[in-house]
């Protein structure tokens, strides 16, 4: 039993979705989370909850202290996360470790209680907004045509595999957390949010991927998913830019560089 009036606050911490707090309980530190109201028709709290408690048991991420039915969660603080910055995670070490952690999910046999369905997700944006800006919407036109036939060997992913989604215990392993986005999914789209958000250069792209053990023959697959991750945050910023005009720098970077990689892909790929 965890009282609210036993906990001491420490700080704010980060967190687009959520109101995140550095808290301490009998002289432990955890992170009480708050679910933003304005995603909770977005997101599924029960699948998180459970998809969570799956990738504990694989050991790629810590287990919760607390989680209600409305999506408040507590879990545990380590102070060796601070000094996970974004510098460290993309050195050679760091990111083997990165590899290692997407590699376990992926490979792990066990499978999630959700399928990500991509076009569900990008329709409840869309009908968030009331408007569609015509460049998303032949955007759209030109991701539906290369998804056509897209491959369905579906394993767990995180779906969010962000900077700021990997933690690291007091041994230093690299663990993930923010399970609300997870699904059974393609593999390659947790390799291409790690790099697109981290912005790995080329070089460091390779060893992501050589640390991984990525095949060749799934290049094409990755360069996808890069294409379809920032259509769909585009879309999510959009929403987020009613209540926050300060997204729409965020909503500008995805999609002209969506755009960038789009012609970009058809280059290397062609257009069908």
């Amino acid at each position: 039993m965890f009282l609210i009036e036993e906990l001491t606050y420490i700080k704010r911490l980060g967190g687009l979705t959520n109101l995140n707090f550095l808290v301490a309980h009998k002289g432990r530190k955890y992170v009480l989370r708050f679910p933003a109201h304005e995603f909770e028709d977005i997101i599924n709290r029960q699948h998180e909850k459970e998809n969570q408690q799956i990738a504990a048991e694989i050991g790629v991420t810590v287990g919760n202290v607390v989680f209600t039915d409305d999506g408040i969660k507590m879990t545990p603080y380590y102070d060796a996360t601070a000094h996970l910055t974004r510098d460290l995670i993309v050195t050679p070490e760091y990111l083997e470790k990165v590899a290692d952690v997407l590699s376990t999910l992926h490979s792990s046999k066990r499978e999630f209680t959700n399928r990500f369905m991509y076009w569900e997700e990008v329709e409840k944006y869309k009908s968030a907004l009331t408007e569609i800006p015509s460049i998303y919407v032949l955007l759209e036109e030109r991701m539906r045509k290369l998804m056509q036939g897209e491959r369905q060997d579906y394993v767990s992913c995180h779906m969010d595999s962000v900077t700021s989604n990997f933690i690291q215990n007091d041994a230093k392993q690299l663990l993930l957390i923010d399970w609300e986005y997870s699904a059974n999914y393609l593999p390659e789209w947790d390799l291409a949010a790690f790099i697109l958000e981290r912005e790995l250069n080329e070089e460091q792209e390779q060893l992501l991927l050589g640390y991984y053990g990525l095949l060749a023959s799934s290049k094409k697959s990755l360069d996808l998913q890069k294409l379809k991750l920032d259509f769909l945050w585009s879309l999510w910023s959009l929403v987020k830019e009613k209540e926050d005009p300060s997204y729409e720098k965020y909503t500008s970077m995805r999609t002209e560089r969506l755009i960038e990689n789009l012609e970009q892909y058809y280059r290397l790929y062609g257009h069908e």
